[in-house]
């Protein structure tokens, strides 16, 4: 091999190794600072029934730390627990397991001297974080009464740990919510709605961009399974004044401090509701509610719920279109009767054709802007959707939503 080729192969190798280098506000796939499992659901009444799968994978040699965090669909964080990544690892979970009481077992080189619970790979860093002493690794199983107020939690049930509901009674025993997963420097029990101490100086949240992973739902009874990317949230350090939308902003006060880029509002997505795809299609939504939400009364909803949608355009495969258009909205030009509640939570599934999600066509798709109307304004609020199509009792197809803008450049034009 001659010395030029020799040059070529290792410049090659250095380009592979170099990180992608994104823009703010892209919402591109690569590595990222933030996870978002956007929905999930377990259900708590069938042991082999529907459940969520996700992993969380750390594309660099570096080991670090993340903090996992579960919410309810409306919005309140329930549980949240370090993991500990050596360099090039990767956790899977599955959330039946949680529900179960059963958390991950990982530990730096400072709580795992033989290198059992998280070993070190030929190419992967194994290191000591002191302040995970005590906290990794976790217990092997959740205290029973912390256990059941957690399913009670996501399944809209009183909880006593939280004093409350925290999520929808739908009425079928189904663990909804959803999951972030934050890279962090510490091993810590906060969550990212701690009023200090998580994001900006001193906090714990770091700006590595290192992760990725991804997300199935698997139903044996209905033989389907489909999954997609876990939503990937860049950090871009300084990139963000106050006042600027991110992605955790409603948490730091708008203040840009939590570095991380806000998603889209406005989405394009297709569907099938006959043919092949004979068992429909799914709309699978995570929305910012623009408010901190408390636990709150059972039999009532927390403040600012039901969730609205700006506006929704329906167009089948010849451009025949039909609206439901909820803001602007002036004294002559309201549509009759309340908006549609197609989302009315921070996170959540609706069926395509339903009274939900109503739609004359059988083949088309969605021009959805999901920033909801308030007081004649509009709050600009990001949101992430995903599509689910069904072929009844054969296979199932999932993948992401385009997105039609950023929530740091938003529109508010739906046709």
């Amino acid at each position: 091999m001659n010395a030029r080729f020799t040059c070529f192969l290792i410049a090659a190798v250095l380009c592979m190794a170099a990180p992608v280098l994104a823009d703010k506000c892209s919402l591109d796939n690569g590595p990222a600072a933030t996870l978002l499992l956007p929905y999930f659901e377990v259900d708590l009444d069938h042991p082999g029934g529907l459940t969520t799968l996700f992993s969380v994978n750390n594309a660099s040699a570096t080991a670090i730390l993340t903090n996992v965090v579960i919410w309810t669909d409306l919005g309140v964080p329930t549980l949240s627990f370090p993991v500990y990544l050596t360099g090039y690892d990767v956790q899977s979970f599955n959330l039946r397991d949680l529900f179960n009481g059963v958390l991950p077992h990982t530990a730096t080189a400072g709580q795992d001297p033989s290198d059992t619970l998280s070993p070190r790979g030929q190419f992967s860093q194994d290191v000591n974080f002191a302040s995970c002493t005590g906290l990794l690794p976790l217990p092997s199983a959740l205290p029973p009464a912390f256990l059941a107020s957690l399913r009670a939690a996501h399944t809209g049930k009183s909880s006593v740990v939280l004093g409350g509901c925290a999520g929808q009674d739908l009425g079928d025993n189904l663990a909804r919510g959803y999951v972030t997963v934050d890279t962090v420097n510490q091993c810590t029990l906060r969550t990212p709605n701690f009023p200090s101490g998580y994001f900006g100086p001193g906090g714990v949240a770091t700006d590595q961009n290192v992760l990725w992973g991804d997300f199935i739902y698997v139903d044996p009874a209905n033989s389907y399974a489909d999954g997609e990317n876990l939503v990937r949230i860049e950090a871009f350090p300084g990139a963000f004044k106050p006042g600027d939308a991110t992605f955790y902003g409603r948490y730091v006060n708008g203040s840009g401090i939590d570095d991380r880029e806000p998603l889209a509002t406005t989405w394009a997505s297709r569907y099938a509701i006959a043919g092949t795809f004979s068992g429909g299609t799914d709309l699978i939504v995570w929305r910012e509610s623009g408010r901190i939400v408390q636990p709150f009364a059972c039999g009532t909803m927390p403040p600012g719920f039901p969730l609205h949608i700006g506006g929704e355009s329906i167009f089948d495969e010849q451009e025949h279109s039909t609206s439901v258009q909820t803001f602007p909205c002036g004294p002559f030009s309201c549509p009759a009767g309340p908006p549609p509640d197609s989302f009315p939570a921070e996170a959540g599934r609706a069926h395509v054709g339903s009274p939900a999600l109503p739609t004359p066509f059988n083949f088309g798709w969605f021009f959805i802007n999901l920033s909801q109307p308030v007081s004649g304004a509009v709050p600009f609020l990001q949101s992430w959707v995903g599509t689910v199509m069904k072929a009844q009792g054969k296979f199932s197809a999932g993948f992401s939503a385009t997105p039609l803008d950023s929530a740091c450049d938003p529109q508010f034009f739906v046709p």
